[in-house]
């Protein structure tokens, strides 16, 4: 499997691998956001939401609870598979510190996919 990264901005990361068919690559994405503590909160189409911790906690108690959401969506064109990373949560339900902890998480995960895809 070969990925490189096509795009990125502050929200998103887009990655095109080539080398793997529909299921494996979904495995693999599912094995991986497993293994850094996500679940998978909904599937539809192309996009699979994934989340870590508690909206509702978050909400009630601020940065001293984390809360990640992040939408994967694959798109593919022959034997090329487009994958993008995306940023669901603002963290503002943590004010600024939940708001670092979410750029924090992203960007960690984004280091982490790129490893665990070589």
């Amino acid at each position: 499997m070969q990925v490189t990264v096509v795009d990125f901005a502050k929200d998103r990361i887009v990655y095109n691998m080539t080398g793997c068919t529909k299921e494996e690559l979904d495995n693999k994405l599912n094995l991986f956001f497993t293994s850094q503590g996500y679940k998978i909160k909904k599937a539809e189409g192309e996009s699979t939401t994934f989340e870590k911790g508690n909206r509702i906690l978050r909400l009630l108690l601020g940065a001293f609870v984390k809360y990640h959401k992040q939408t994967v969506t694959v798109k593919n064109e022959g034997e090329l598979y487009s994958v993008m990373l995306h940023r669901d949560s603002s963290g503002m339900s943590g004010g600024l510190i939940g708001m670092n902890q979410v750029k924090k998480e992203f960007s960690r995960l984004g280091d982490a996919f790129r490893e665990y895809f070589k």
